[in-house]
C-alpha cells in the first residue's frame, strides 16, 4: 500500500511533520530514550497528540482525526511490512488504539492544570512511566523532557496550520 499526497491533504504534511519532529536525533543523543520501536513509538504519539490537541482547540476536528486516521494506517503499514500475520493485525492494532487514547487522556489531563508546578510533576512522571519505562536512573531525563513538551505545545499553540506545515522544527531548541 502506497500513500499518495495530494495538494489538498494538509494531514499528510502535518503528520509527516509530527514524524519528522519525533525522529530528531536529540531525543536518542542527550536522552536516553530508546531508538527502538517501542521508543519511537512514544515519540511520535506525543507529538501527534500534542498537534491533535492544537488542532482540536481550534476547532479543526476533521483534520485532526484525519490526521489519526492516517497514523493508524501508516502503523498497520508498518506491521504488515514487518511481516506480522493478517490475523494478527487486528489484535495488535487494538493494543495500539488502546494505548493512544490512554496516552491521550492521560496526556489531555495533565496539559488542562492550571497549577504549573502540578502539570511539571505530573508530565514528569507521566514521562518516566511511558518513555523511560520507570528507570530510576532517568528522572532527570524525565524532567528535562516537560520542558521541551511544554516549549513544544506552547509553539504549536502561537503558528497557524498553514506556519505549522512550514515550519523547520528543531527539537535541540526546547531542553535546558
Amino acid at each position: 500500500m502506497i500513500f499518495f499526497k495530494k495538494n489538498n491533504d494538509r494531514h499528510f504534511y502535518l503528520f509527516e511533520k509530527m514524524t519528522q519532529q519525533s525522529r530528531h536525533k536529540v531525543f536518542y543523543e542527550k536522552f536516553p530514550l530508546l531508538d527502538t520501536i517501542d521508543g519511537r513509538f512514544e515519540l511520535l504519539l506525543i507529538h501527534v497528540i500534542l498537534l491533535i490537541r492544537r488542532l482540536r482547540n481550534q476547532n479543526e476536528v476533521k483534520l485532526s482525526q484525519d490526521i489519526v486516521d492516517l497514523m493508524f494506517k501508516s502503523i498497520d503499514l508498518s506491521f504488515r511490512e514487518e511481516g506480522v500475520g493478517d490475523l494478527s493485525i487486528p489484535k495488535k492494532m487494538k493494543k495500539v488504539g488502546m494505548v493512544f487514547y490512554g496516552r491521550t487522556e492521560t496526556l489531555n489531563r495533565i496539559l488542562e492544570l492550571k497549577e504549573m508546578h502540578t502539570k511539571h510533576q505530573e508530565l514528569s512522571n507521566y514521562f518516566f512511566r511511558n518513555a523511560f519505562l520507570s528507570n530510576s536512573e532517568y528522572i532527570n531525563a524525565s524532567e528535562a523532557f516537560v520542558s521541551y513538551i511544554l516549549g513544544f505545545e506552547e509553539l504549536l499553540e502561537t503558528l497557524s496550520v498553514e506556519e505549522i506545515e512550514d515550519f523547520s522544527f528543531n527539537a535541540s531548541e526546547y531542553f535546558t
